[in-house]
């Protein structure tokens, strides 16, 4: 694969369109509820400029066949939901006719651009784009807080939220650009942008507990447990182990009951107060539609609850075992690529999976997960662009080595 000269992150196309495809909309969505204006058109202008943007970045790579790092089973089971899910938008069948248009135009139109132009990739001009608009968002949410402006709201459990944002999403806004802000730290920056990402950083994760959203904080642990096992710098490994004992010392010395019920993670409460109750009956109901049709699945929409506020429970709902048995191929596909990346120390993508594959099991519908998708598709193509460059480079030495051998032996 050719690999592209760097270029300077305010030159880089490629960047801030995945930046804008898996973090840009919560901007959107502030300035609509500060305009009142329609969510609506403010949307479909921005999937319009997502798509063209990645439509751009495609024309100015070299595109030299990328198409061979993508995935058979990826293919297979985005084409048999996608498959499902115009049958069921052709008999106009709940939100499925809004589901597919949102699948197409946020998820498998800029997934294929951005895939078929991953040599264009450099984990640091993507962690600037991501965290840039990621530190917009949150200091627009909390600036938003602290100016007393009306388009703030809390719900009856204290959540902030805005008109056109939800507190799950507002939470994943504040964890993606956490994200971002450890990537650009773990290499040495100017002191101006050391102080800079330290302000983001603390704007995040308090925008993380106004928020308050239970997924997004389940997200957050998961990153910190995981990503000291797979081959960290060692006082990275040291630094998330000590923080995960004074987090477990804290809890066990100190009365945690207020702050576990601010993020719904306690058992007191109600369903007036919480999702609990309401995401257990709706994975409740969409296993009882999964046994009508264990083999091929019921259908891509969810009477009462649209969708079932679970990823694993979704797909057998939709597409039954032939879907499940697709995805797992998948899913030890997207394993170990996250342990191949975090090999050579990349954290940025296998951070980010783990956030929207964590995420994906307490909110969303597959066909409203934009973030998980591209972020996944990108996963793939990188880590196989990655593998076929360095298997390329090693027949290559292999090669020059080759008649050097021979040539020392007949000189014998």
């Amino acid at each position: 694969m050719h690999v592209s000269k760097p270029i300077p992150i305010h030159k880089d196309l490629w960047a801030w369109s995945f930046a804008l495809a898996i973090a840009g909309y919560p901007l959107v969505a502030i300035l609509s509820s500060l305009t009142g204006s329609d969510d609506g058109v403010l949307s479909i202008v921005f999937r319009i400029l997502v798509i063209g943007l990645c439509g751009l970045s495609f024309l100015f790579s070299d595109r030299q066949k990328a198409w061979r790092f993508g995935n058979i089973w990826l293919f297979y089971f985005v084409g048999l939901y996608m498959l499902k899910l115009g049958l069921d938008a052709n008999s106009e069948i709940g939100k499925a006719p809004l589901g597919l248009v949102f699948a197409l135009t946020a998820s498998v139109v800029p997934c294929a651009f951005l895939a078929l132009s991953t040599n264009r990739w450099s984990e640091i001009n993507v962690a600037w784009a991501v965290f840039a608009i990621g530190a917009l968002t949150v200091a627009g949410i909390v600036g938003l807080q602290y100016s007393g402006s009306i388009a703030v709201m809390t719900d009856n459990s204290d959540r902030l939220y805005l008109e056109r944002l939800n507190p799950i999403s507002i939470g994943h806004a504040g964890l993606t650009t956490l994200i971002a802000s450890y990537t650009l730290i773990r290499i040495p920056q100017r002191k101006v942008l050391k102080f800079a990402i330290f302000s983001g950083t603390v704007a995040a994760a308090f925008t993380m507990y106004l928020a308050a959203a239970r997924g997004p904080i389940v997200a957050l642990a998961c990153c910190i447990i995981l990503f000291p096992m797979l081959r960290p710098r060692f006082m990275t490994m040291i630094m998330g182990w000590l923080f995960i004992a004074g987090v477990v010392l804290v809890f066990a010395t100190a009365d945690m009951t207020p702050l576990l019920d601010k993020f719904h993670l306690s058992a007191t409460g109600t369903a007036a107060n919480n999702s609990t109750t309401a995401r257990l009956e709706a994975i409740t109901l969409s296993w009882e539609l999964f046994q009508q049709n264990p083999l091929l699945g019921y259908g891509t929409q969810l009477p009462l609850f649209s969708y079932p506020h679970n990823m694993f429970v979704e797909i057998l709902q939709d597409m039954g075992l032939v879907g499940m048995a697709i995805f797992v191929p998948v899913l030890v596909k997207i394993a170990t690529g996250i342990k191949f990346l975090a090999g050579r120390r990349l954290v940025l993508l296998p951070l980010l999976t783990t956030q929207a594959f964590v995420g994906a099991q307490f909110s969303g519908a597959l066909w409203g997960s934009a973030f998980l998708w591209i972020v996944v598709t990108i996963l793939i193509y990188r880590v196989n662009a990655m593998r076929s460059f360095d298997l390329r480079a090693h027949r290559r030495v292999m090669e020059r080595s080759y008649p050097q051998f021979v040539a020392l032996r007949g000189a014998r």
